[in-house]
């Protein structure tokens, strides 16, 4: 008996478990169903209204799959006349806490999205908040594209947690939405097997006509396109014109921003600030910038309540920039008008201390451009380069330079300088007095002259300019005035001779700071060459000595190659040098180097004088000598 109650016992406990588990069971079932109802009842009273959508859900999920269709009708009209067809539905429900809105997922079944691949399914979830009468719908339009793209993440795994988005509160957005996917479920189902297709294909294969889907036609372009920036799109590439194909893209849904590069003015009153600007849509909103100084944000129509946003900031580095971006401020804040194109646009700044601090940034600003402006620099001026210690360099210079005062600077000599200013460099003359008193001045301002011993033992005046070969001051010197150049040989050659020479000299040593400057400052090497050509040309025009008629024409062909390669009638130049009896058999070397004749030219240089050789290496026409490995 013993034994037989203790079977008895454990089969009682047994019974209990079981009966306790199924109980649990039992009432996650009920709990389920019971959230299901409330979402699914949710789900009917939102779309209770409408006229488009007529509703056939199960009230038991009676189907493996679906629960049921939004059968869709034009014109508010429920007859099989105006039917247009209908969208599968899957409708769940889950409980929640607490809302859940950005980057919620929720649970999907490998089987579900295998019957949904060839009938595209508006999966709905509805969060029910717990203890509350509180819900929110969140959707999934699961399209062939979405489906393959899941169904491949997802792997060897029977589930996968997927991203999930809020439905719209509107119902008519809805009716909408549910037009476009009806409509995308019938273009794409037929290529649920395919190769997916990508925008990046597409163009390789050339195709150019694009389409996609919208719930109704546009009265304007503006419309459309934002349309087309508010709403996430699927589009269509035209594979077949003959065949009518329009294959979908992989790479959707998506929505789209639109940008123009526009050439217009923009302008404060009668001043034009700037001369181009971009449109760019986006987001439903048309914005309209000055990139990096002005952006406006503004509705694109009356159904936008959202009021234009301006965004204005002074960022450049440089300094005419700057000034005039903050000029445009400042006109901004005292006029109040912008002009656009054709549009105007009331506007004020409306931060008056921001405004009164560019009055005086900007009067500092100018004081400095005035400086530069009057040094011939063209050089754009970084002002995020200047250091503490140049800050007093440049208030001195505004006090000399651009107000002609004199400052003391006790012990200070007469001499000239170079100067080191953020992203320039200055070369000036100092003249002091005994007592300190100290004018600055432009070294190009033929304040001073430059004096050279010539090889008679006499000293001479030379041009300025010839003092920029020493320490390869024409890499480095930004205050050049080019307008100087030739007038200034003029000068120098009246004094001596042998300053056709030193002429000579400068254009070699301009067409060498024009190879060093090529990649890093290409608009000043070419500066330097347009220059050189004009101080060549005068050579050959004036230089007296016949010997330096072919040795001029060499620099000015050289000159013109780096410029533009070589012309007929420049090859027939050199040609003929080449059968001149007596030329020199180092400007042989540079007439072959510039016809591309390495051979030739290394046939004649091995038979100069070591000396030669050296002085050749040094000159600009080496750069056309070509080594083994070239």
């Amino acid at each position: 008996m013993r034994g037989w109650i203790a079977i008895e016992s454990q089969q009682k406990g047994s019974v209990e478990n079981r009966n306790g588990t199924m109980a649990k069971d039992e009432k996650d079932v009920k709990d389920n169903k019971a959230i299901e109802e409330k979402a699914l009842n949710y789900f009917k009273a939102f779309i209770e209204d409408s006229k488009v959508i007529s509703q056939f859900i199960a009230d038991n999920d009676k189907e493996p799959c679906w629960d049921g269709h939004l059968y869709l009708f034009a014109d508010g009209i429920r007859d099989k006349e105006h039917l247009q067809g209908r969208v599968p539905v899957q409708i769940k429900g889950t409980e929640v806490n607490r809302f859940v809105t950005k980057g919620w997922k929720y649970k999907l079944e490998k089987t579900d999205l295998k019957a949904y691949l060839h009938e595209p399914t508006f999966f709905i979830v509805c969060q029910v908040k717990k203890n509350s009468k509180e819900r929110k719908l969140f959707y999934r339009e699961l399209l062939p594209n979405r489906v393959n793209t899941l169904l491949k993440d997802m792997g060897n795994n029977d589930t996968r947690k997927t991203l999930f988005h809020p439905l719209t509160e509107d119902l008519k957005e809805f009716e909408d939405q549910l037009k476009v996917f009806m409509s995308n479920s019938k273009k794409m189902v037929s290529f649920a097997d395919a190769k997916p297709l990508t925008m990046k294909d597409a163009v390789k294969q050339g195709i150019k006509d694009f389409s996609f889907v919208a719930p109704t036609k546009f009265s304007n372009k503006l419309q459309f396109l934002k349309y087309l920036s508010t709403h996430r799109t699927y589009l269509y590439a035209k594979v077949s014109k003959e065949l009518d194909i329009d294959m979908p893209l992989a790479d959707g849904p998506s929505k789209l921003t639109f940008k123009r590069d526009d050439e217009g003015e923009v302008k404060v009153g009668d001043r034009v600030f700037f001369r181009n600007y971009r449109t760019e849509i986006k987001d439903g909103r048309l914005i309209i910038s000055v990139p990096e100084v002005l952006t406006l944000n503004m509705p694109m129509d009356e159904t936008d309540k959202v009021q234009p946003i301006v965004k204005m900031k002074t960022s450049t580095k440089y300094l005419k920039q700057a000034i005039n971006e903050a000029e445009f401020g400042i006109a901004l804040n005292d006029v109040g008008v912008l002009t656009v194109g054709d549009s105007n646009y009331n506007l004020k700044v409306n931060e008056p201390e921001y405004v009164e601090e560019l009055r005086e940034v900007v009067k500092a600003w100018k004081e400095w451009d005035a400086v530069l402006d009057k040094l011939h620099v063209t050089k754009a001026f970084d002002l995020t380069g200047i250091t503490k210690a140049q800050e007093p360099l440049m208030n001195l210079l505004i006090e000399t330079i651009d107000k002609g005062k004199t400052v003391k600077l006790p012990g200070q000599d007469t001499t000239l300088l170079t100067l080191d200013i953020s992203n320039v460099t200055l070369l000036l003359w100092c003249v002091a007095d005994k007592d300190g008193n100290c004018s600055f001045g432009d070294f190009f301002d033929k304040t001073i002259r430059i004096t050279y011993k010539m090889n008679d033992g006499k000293y001479a005046n030379v041009s300025p300019y010839s003092y920029l070969q020493l320490e390869k001051k024409w890499e480095k010197i930004d205050n050049i005035d080019y307008g100087g150049l030739v007038d200034a040989a003029k000068e120098a050659v009246k004094e001596h001779e042998y300053c056709y020479n030193m002429a000579n000299y400068d254009v070699l040593a301009m067409i060498s700071a024009a190879d060093v400057l090529e990649e890093k400052d290409a608009e000043r090497s070419r500066k330097l060459l347009e220059e050189a050509l004009k101080l060549n040309d005068w050579l050959i025009e004036n230089d007296p000595k016949p010997e330096m008629k072919n040795v001029n024409l060499v620099n000015k062909i050289q000159i013109v190659k780096r410029q533009r390669g070589l012309s007929g009638d420049d090859v027939v130049e050199l040609e003929r040098m080449l059968t001149e009896e007596g030329m020199e058999d180092s400007l042989r070397v540079g007439v072959n180097l510039l016809l591309d004749r390495q051979n030739e030219a290394e046939a004649i240089f091995g038979t100069l004088p070591e000396e030669e050789k050296k002085r050749l290496r040094e000159f600009p026409i080496w750069r056309y000598w070509r080594t083994a490995m070239e």
